[in-house]
């Protein structure tokens, strides 16, 4: 107490409370304009989040109802809409602007603290005075991106595509399984491609052989024109003879018609048989210089054979069909070793056909001779001749003397003819024509130039009826294989709502051809099928040999398979508008059919959408949506055709495998190969045939794998096998659906879209969702487009709010001296979207 009355210290703790206080007072003002600040901030967060959630309240309703798709309803209004509702938020609701914060305050004050205002006027109360200085507002993240749109529909269909990925969805789990088949097809098929290049190499052998058959016929007619001319020469001497003889001697005897025709030919005979036997030795030649060639070429083909079967005989352990084609190509070998090298053979070392080849001196040696026979059988006509003018001499002579001589008695004349060797003469024509042997007899010495040869024959050699082993079949022709020859039409169409096509403009003016994103880079166009054609479905598919469409789809994510869903949930397929694809219109054996899905006939309408809707009667700009989605054409036909065309030749190719391998079959289609290439002369080589009669075989039952896919709707093996092919008869026979059995993977015609959208690939597909989107919206909305079907906002605020203590003195000043002048300003940035 002391201290205290100690008057050298009185007024001190005044001034230290002075020196402690405004320093304290500052900094409470500080603290208090700082904990203002980072509430103003807060404020200020949450009116803008507000704003922004006013912003996106205003959503294109028909989007969201038909397609469950978020998107701002009209872009252009963002920024008016956003500030409105900022302004409303961060003032006081129901009040003016032009209102000083003060007043309005007051007035909420004094009608409950009663009356008075000691505060008018006072700025001080207003704790924020909130400014905003600058907003700007940018709608972001349009569905023309395909990763916004697919983000969308995979919440969409997070919980409304469970019922579609349970029923159309299955196929993914067993995809493995098919993928192990495919892969022993494939193997298949690029031996079985190997086996056709081996017969189509070894068609220059059956050609040889065809060529060579052809000389042998060749060789075999002229020998048979040697014949006739000669047994046409016999009957023609005979007659001249008979001519001879009765104009040499006085006879009552005349000639017959015919063998006055005969012995007018007598020369010409000559000449015939002449020229007939000049062919000979060429003929000859001909068919030993085609044996040698075919005795070559039948030795590559040999080759050929023997080095397919090595190259393939470490598969045929673990694959029927290509020890099937391992034991065709041994059976070809041993025809040509055991047939045609023995034929060939026997012609190269038949020794008349060497003999005829080298008898160039034939044809004038049987000149000769019959050369010897015309003066054989005119020489005693000359001999009486001779006789008659040596009378007519006689007589002249004793007229000229008057010498006459008794008349005598007329004896019957006699004609004769000449042995060839000239030394002796017979009347009897029988005797003189055969029977005395070569030297004596006419015919005797013609047919010992031409008997080595007359009545040989050799067999040609007909490689069609050698492998098909003498059969013939008429259940397959050359004309069907022709008719069915690159045949894929569509068959009928039962669908209630008919094709459609997208305007062109529309079309031209789709996302998936115009959007650029905003990264600036073109959203993959080179999907788009500008040719409008079949070239994308051709590149698809790998005719057997290749990766199939099985083989080539990957893994599949979670996020596809929901998108899948949502494509599947939501668009239209060539099948949704079928009446008898419903409960009411399907037959009740074919709801009891292992063959027809399930959920095809599970709603009494037909199909529905994810929204529970029968999706007939969606307005959709396209009947054949998902088809659109695989090919992007602008009509259905062509979207139809496109789908049609790819599964028709992925089915092709596995059913040509399945056939070949049921060995009925393969006998039939021998059979009627042998048949079709004797009909061409065998030209073309039965084993070219055969090829073209089994493909013919696998495009018959390709379409009725088909018709049983698309006009049926049942599912069909996606992978054929020879114990479930269906046409047990060709052709006009349908099969029977039962022939499929129920044992292996089966695919409907929506599986088999699923799998070409996998095929199609991740931004192609979602792109083309867009398309169809925005197409179908424009029916309604002729103005919407996907690329201003925003879902984001980003929004940048600049707020401004006074310091509460920096305009009262002296905590100006003090504000002023630290650089605090003004008011206090922050920027608020938002980015809200679904």
């Amino acid at each position: 107490m002391k201290f205290f009355e100690d008057r050298r210290v009185k007024g001190a703790i005044s001034i230290f409370l002075v020196i402690i206080t405004i320093p304290t007072m500052l900094f409470a003002a500080v603290l208090v304009d700082g904990s203002r600040m980072a509430s103003a901030k807060a404020i200020t967060q949450e009116a803008a989040d507000l704003a922004a959630a006013s912003v996106l309240a205003d959503y294109n309703l028909d989007l969201k109802e038909n397609y469950g798709l978020f998107a701002l309803d009209d872009s252009s209004k963002v920024e008016s809409i956003y500030q409105e509702s900022l302004k409303a938020t961060l003032l006081a609701s129901g009040f003016s602007e032009s209102e000083k914060y003060s007043e309005r305050l007051w007035e909420i004050l004094k009608s409950t603290a009663g009356t008075g205002n000691p505060y008018e006027e006072k700025s001080f109360l207003n704790l924020y005075d909130f400014s905003v200085d600058s907003c700007s507002v940018t709608p972001m993240y349009s569905l023309a991106e395909w990763q916004v749109l697919e983000n969308q529909m995979v919440e969409y269909a997070k919980f409304r595509g469970i019922f579609v990925m349970a029923d159309r969805l299955d196929l993914l789990q067993n995809l493995g399984e098919a993928k192990a088949q495919q892969e022993k097809n494939k193997e298949t098929a690029q031996s079985m491609e190997q086996k056709m290049d081996v017969d189509e190499k070894n068609a220059s052998a059956d050609k040889a052989l065809e060529t060579l058959r052809t000389s042998i016929s060749s060789l075999n007619d002229a020998i048979d024109a040697v014949e006739s001319c000669r047994d046409n020469y016999y009957g023609t001497l005979k007659a001249k003879m008979k001519e001879i003889r009765l104009s040499s001697i006085e006879t009552d005897e005349t000639l017959t018609s015919d063998e006055q025709t005969k012995s007018g030919q007598y020369t010409t005979s000559r000449n015939d048989l002449e020229t007939s036997l000049d062919l000979l030795d060429q003929r000859a030649s001909d068919v030993l210089d085609k044996a040698s060639k075919a005795m070559t070429e039948v030795d590559k083909a040999i080759n050929n054979l023997n080095a397919f079967i090595t190259d393939n005989q470490g598969k045929s352990g673990s694959n029927e069909d290509i020890a099937s084609l391992i034991e065709e190509a041994q059976n070809n070998v041993t025809q040509y070793e055991t047939v045609y090298k023995v034929q060939i053979n026997s012609i190269l070392k038949d020794s008349v056909i060497k003999q005829l080849e080298n008898d160039f001196g034939i044809p004038t040696r049987a000149a000769e001779i019959m050369e010897q026979i015309d003066v054989a059988i005119n020489r005693y006509a000359l001999e009486l001749q001779e006789e008659e003018e040596a009378e007519e001499e006689t007589e002249e002579k004793e007229t000229e003397e008057g010498e006459t001589e008794e008349e005598e008695t007329e004896e019957e004349e006699t004609y004769y003819y000449y042995y060839l060797d000239g030394r002796d003469r017979t009347e009897d024509e029988s005797l003189i024509l055969s029977g005395l042997g070569s030297s004596h007899s006419y015919q005797d010495a013609v047919d010992g130039q031409l008997a080595y040869f007359i009545n040989e024959e050799w067999t040609p050699i007909n490689p069609g009826e050698t492998v098909s082993g003498g059969k013939s079949s008429n259940i397959i022709d050359e004309e069907d294989a022709k008719s069915l020859s690159g045949k894929t039409e569509e068959g009928s169409d039962d669908s209630s709502e008919e094709r459609k096509e997208v305007p062109e403009e529309i079309y031209n003016a789709r996302p998936s051809k115009t959007f650029v994103s905003e990264a600036g880079k073109s959203s993959n166009n080179n999907f788009y099928n500008e040719a409008g054609d079949l070239s994308s479905a051709k590149e698809m598919i790998s005719q057997g040999k290749e990766d199939s469409m099985i083989q080539r789809i990957g893994e599949t994510a979670r996020d596809d398979v929901l998108c899948l869903s949502y494509m599947f949930g939501t668009f239209k397929t060539r099948l949704s508008g079928v009446e008898k694809f419903s409960a009411s219109g399907m037959s009740q054996s074919d709801k009891n059919s292992f063959y027809m899905p399930d959920w095809r006939y599970s709603h009494e309408n037909g199909e529905i959408d994810m929204r529970f809707s029968t999706k007939k009667d969606r307005e959709t700009v396209l009947r054949s949506e998902i088809e659109y989605l695989i090919f992007g054409n602008r009509t259905d036909a062509a979207n139809e055709n496109a789908v049609y065309a790819t599964i028709f030749a992925e089915r092709l190719a596995n059913n040509m495998i399945a056939v070949y391998g049921v060995n009925e079959i393969r006998q039939i289609c021998h059979a009627a190969a042998a048949a079709a290439s004797a009909l061409t002369g065998f030209v073309v080589p039965e084993a070219v045939f055969f090829w073209i009669f089994i493909a013919a075989w696998a495009t018959a039952e390709t379409i009725v794998d088909m018709n049983f896919l698309i006009e049926g709707g049942y599912r069909i093996p996606i992978l054929k096998t020879k114990n479930n092919v269906i046409l047990k008869e060709f052709p006009g026979d349908n099969g029977l659906i039962s022939n499929y059995g129920e044992s292996g993977i089966f695919v409907s015609y929506e599986d088999y879209l699923l799998i070409l959208l996998l095929l199609a690939g991740r931004e192609t597909r979602l792109m083309r969702s867009a398309d169809l989107i925005e197409m179908n919206m424009k029916k309604t909305q002729s103005d919407f487009t996907m690329a201003e079907a925003y879902t984001y906002l980003h929004g940048k605020t600049e707020f401004s709010t006074r310091y509460l203590f920096g305009s009262v003195m002296p905590f100006q000043t003090e504000y002023e001296r630290g650089g605090a002048t003004g008011r206090m300003e922050f920027t608020n940035e938002i980015y809200l979207g679904y």
